[in-house]
């Protein structure tokens, strides 16, 4: 598509995925659902709209080279020198693009999702790239099938009439809620899981970046008249040190107006724990469900990953055992979110540092 680009945020951690997720080759770098890493499906499915001169990829400094060793040949593969969510990293791109292509339109994926039905997905981008030539923020909004708490909610206003995938105004953007409050979002129909995928040209995201994180714009401004990334390495840094960390979510979408949401109905999946296997595998009998090697005698409801050798499980119930590399983890199912508290623990101990 003409004046299309993408934009990748590839710098997650991936922490709940350890160990298999490790520093220097966190979640996104994994062949979780397939063959390839979930970065390149993710390439994949969004080439036909951005073809590879139009890709943009916004990483940690730490990643460049892994990401390279993936195979992964854009020329736009950006090391962010320290972490500052995802505001400063769209904001970055939207600068280079539209000094490059002022007409430009971004679409801006997360670069560790899982699509079932691609061609849809690319239809749902399509719509919301019409939206962005007529200067809305779009987003696209997932109908959820459970009452998930770990995830933010987007409330669907009235509807954009004359579209073949339905759109609507956002009315408002909830934070990830309590039980009770995901249920009562899944019952009424009017809430959509937030995928964090935005599409709106360069230019319009620039002049909401101006009008409501007045600090960032500042920052960016001054780097940009030095040349922006042309500057090199230092005058990013500076740059990049100097503004907040603040989500996009936060800091524009919940405050912007003229923002619309179009309905994906893909089967997306954010993979966000150990659980997320459960999605994308058979299991046996008992519920249980393995990944690699494994042998289950009289459990039920055990989630079990092993990249190294072989796993066996007895007389256990709704555990989550992995095996990768140097390393194991057991913790109940009801605790996969909690995983990176393991890490916390390893950052704390300097002889076990180099489990990370």
């Amino acid at each position: 598509m003409k004046n299309v680009h993408a934009v990748i945020l590839a710098g997650g951690r991936g922490e709940r995925f350890w160990p298999q997720s490790r520093e220097k080759r966190p979640k996104q770098l994994l062949a979780l659902t397939g063959g390839k890493s979930m970065l390149e499906e993710t390439i994949a499915r969004v080439e036909p709209l951005a073809p590879a001169a139009n890709q943009w990829i916004i990483t940690g400094k730490g990643l460049v080279t892994a990401i390279r060793r993936l195979g992964v040949k854009s020329k736009h593969l950006v090391g962010e020198p320290c972490g500052r969510n995802t505001a400063p990293a769209i904001a970055l791109a939207a600068a280079e693009i539209a000094r490059a292509d002022p007409d430009g339109v971004m679409i801006v994926l997360p670069s560790d999702h899982a699509i079932n039905d691609v061609a849809a997905f690319r239809e749902a981008l399509r719509a919301a790239v019409d939206l962005a030539r007529q200067d809305y923020l779009a987003t696209i909004g997932v109908p959820p099938d459970r009452p998930e708490t770990g995830y933010g909610y987007i409330e669907r206003g009235d509807i954009l009439p004359g579209r073949e995938v339905p759109c609507f105004a956002v009315k408002s953007f909830r934070e990830k809620p309590d039980r009770a409050t995901a249920e009562r979002f899944v019952r009424s129909g009017y809430f959509y899981w937030n995928a964090g995928i935005f599409v709106w040209r360069a230019a319009t995201i620039l002049r909401q970046i101006e009008r409501l994180m007045p600090e960032l714009a500042r920052g960016l401004g001054d780097w940009q008249r030095q040349g922006g990334l042309a500057a090199g390495p230092r005058a990013f840094a500076e740059f990049y040190r100097g503004v907040a960390k603040v989500s996009i979510d936060y800091g524009v979408m919940e405050k912007a107006e003229r923002v619309a949401v179009i309905r994906g109905d893909f089967g997306w999946d954010d993979l966000g724990s150990w659980e997320a296997i459960e999605r994308f595998s058979q299991a046996d009998a008992n519920g249980n469900v393995a990944v690699g090697e494994a042998v289950a005698v009289d459990s039920g409801g055990t989630i079990t990953v092993c990249d190294r050798g072989m796993v066996a499980a007895l007389g256990v119930r709704d555990l989550i055992i992995v095996r990768s590399g140097d390393a194991v983890l057991v913790c109940h199912r009801s605790r996969a979110q909690e995983v990176r508290a393991i890490l916390e623990q390893l950052r704390s101990r300097p002889d076990l540092n180099r489990y990370l």
